[in-house]
């Protein structure tokens, strides 16, 4: 593997062209990738000395020699990506599965069909709902220290999933999509979310690889639009192998009145940076943002969340759980901010690490900014190893010492994988978290 990920294929709007042609899309999204594409040209690489970047290097990145595969005519399921597709089968609504931008399975049952739910591609999306997906992407407004990458990903995007639930329609079984790299040396998954009013579902949104023998490339984004009253439980949950380096923004606008709940579950990739915003900008929105990272080996995970309160009457809650081990690294960092006018706005943030391993290392940094004079405002952070007090009582009582450490860190975790309300996305979910556990040399 070397230092420095690059290619000599062609890129920038030839590539583009040619990406738009071979999914026959229409003239608008080849324009909205082109306009992409200049924004990606012109905004500098972050650097280190950008605060947003200073705990995660990418120098060895030329993001302009970057290129993901086009997507091919047919692609077969991979073995190694049936289980998860078909376990549980029985207990969600619907699935979608894409392996290096190509789909390669897609089921929503008939009576969600009938319902008017929208659960598909997205380059089958911008054929047949151009209006919704226009409405949208004109909307989005990224942090500007990400542009560079957020850009790139639009312009480049192959694969990826819109969901669209209409007014008043809730979904009762979770939704699925599992987006996935095998071959391709970069990807670049898309998740489009729009709930009308009074809608409700849950989406889980699955990124994953086995390991990789070439370093590689992600870079996604997914927007969460909720109407007026809408609710939308969402769970991206990250299990990339060794050698990819993914770079992910996620970005909420909430309705009035409406909930969502975000649950990140981070376990997997050589490097991982993700930031994840919720947007409270109409009075009795609700946020809900939870997090849970195991990391081991060299792995490094930094992530960044937003609170942001536009408008008052506005209700978010952080809880963001990190337990690491060997000489895993993990950054945190979050952000409340109360825009001014924003009164009786109600935030909380907190973020625990539990560090296993003297050689791991966890940085978290929590921060406020208010400027309005009547609020709820508070935050909180932990870094910390394990409890002897606790792993006395446990060996104490005939446990070895390392199963008595694999309970405390499942126990950790465990708090936010309750949250998860659909039973079959949270067993999966949690089985994943415990076979990772279970394979720590405690």
């Amino acid at each position: 593997m070397g230092n420095t990920l690059t290619t000599t294929s062609p890129t920038g709007l030839d590539l583009i062209e040619a990406i738009g042609r071979h999914l026959a899309e229409p003239e608008w999204v080849y324009a909205y990738r082109k306009e992409a594409w200049s924004r990606f040209t012109q905004t500098p690489t972050p650097s280190r000395t950008h605060e947003h970047w200073r705990r995660t290097d990418i120098s060895h990145l030329v993001l302009e020699e970057i290129v993901p595969a086009i997507p091919a005519e047919h692609r077969p399921l991979p073995e190694w990506l049936q289980p998860m597709i078909r376990s549980g089968t029985r207990r969600v609504g619907g699935t979608l599965a894409f392996v290096d931008g190509t789909l390669v399975y897609e089921h929503l049952t008939d009576s969600l069909r009938k319902k008017g739910v929208v659960f598909t591609s997205w380059s089958q999306a911008v054929q047949q709902y151009p209006d919704h997906i226009l409405r949208a992407i004109e909307g989005v407004d990224y942090d500007p220290a990400d542009e560079k990458f957020t850009a790139m990903a639009r312009a480049y995007a192959t694969g990826g999933t819109v969901l669209i639930v209409p007014r008043g329609v809730e979904v009762t079984l979770p939704l699925q999509a599992f987006f996935a790299a095998e071959e391709a040396q970069a990807v670049f998954p898309h998740t489009l979310v729009i709930l009308e009013e009074d809608a409700r579902v849950t989406l889980l949104d699955g990124m994953l690889s086995p390991d990789l023998s070439e370093r590689t490339f992600g870079s996604g984004v997914a927007d969460l639009i909720l109407g007026e009253g809408a609710k939308l439980t969402y769970v991206l949950f990250q299990q990339w192998g060794q050698g990819m380096e993914y770079f992910h923004h996620q970005r909420a606008v909430l309705g009035r009145d409406s909930h969502l709940t975000t649950i990140t579950v981070a376990l997997g990739a050589s490097l991982s940076k993700a930031t994840i915003e919720s947007v409270l900008c109409s009075p009795g929105a609700v946020s809900d943002m939870l997090g849970v990272v195991f990391g081991d080996g060299n792995q490094h995970f930094d992530h960044h969340t937003v609170q942001l309160h536009t408008v008052g009457n506005t209700t978010s809650d952080l809880l963001f759980k990190v337990a690491l081990d060997e000489q895993a690294y993990s950054a945190y960092s979050g952000l409340i901010r109360i825009e001014p006018g924003a009164q009786k706005a109600n935030a909380y943030q907190r973020n625990e690490n539990l560090v296993l391993s003297s050689k791991a290392h966890a940085e978290t940094l929590p921060n406020l900014e208010i400027e309005a004079n009547d609020v709820r405002c508070t935050h909180g952070a932990t870094v910390a190893p394990v409890d002897m007090e606790q792993m006395f009582y446990l060996m104490s009582r005939g446990m070895a010492p390392r199963d008595a450490k694999r309970l405390i860190v499942e126990g950790f975790l465990q708090p936010v994988l309750d949250r998860i309300p659909a039973k079959s996305l949270r067993e999966m979910v949690g089985a994943k978290v415990d076979a990772k556990i279970a394979r720590g040399r405690f």
